[in-house]
């Protein structure tokens, strides 16, 4: 199981990446700096959200997971 503040870190983490990309992107778009910085802290600020939401979600769908205290390893071979 995964805690709630390591989500929130993984989140930030990857968004920090993610718009990194979109930052320059949008800079070989648009060639303007408010326009760039208006996409860019929009789409981070609902991205960082839409993923913790969806990483949130997916530790309810108990598919390939294990139970809490499972310590056993298990090999899928094609």
């Amino acid at each position: 199981m995964e805690s709630k503040k390591r989500t929130a870190i993984k989140a930030l983490s990857y968004r920090a990446l993610v718009t990194s990309i979109l930052l320059v992107v949008s800079w070989i778009f648009t060639s303007d700096i408010g326009q760039t910085t208006l996409i860019t802290v929009v789409y981070a600020a609902l991205a960082t959200v839409g993923y913790y939401g969806h990483e949130r979600v997916w530790l309810k769908v108990g598919w390939q997971t294990r139970k809490k205290g499972d310590t056993r390893v298990t090999c899928h071979l094609p």
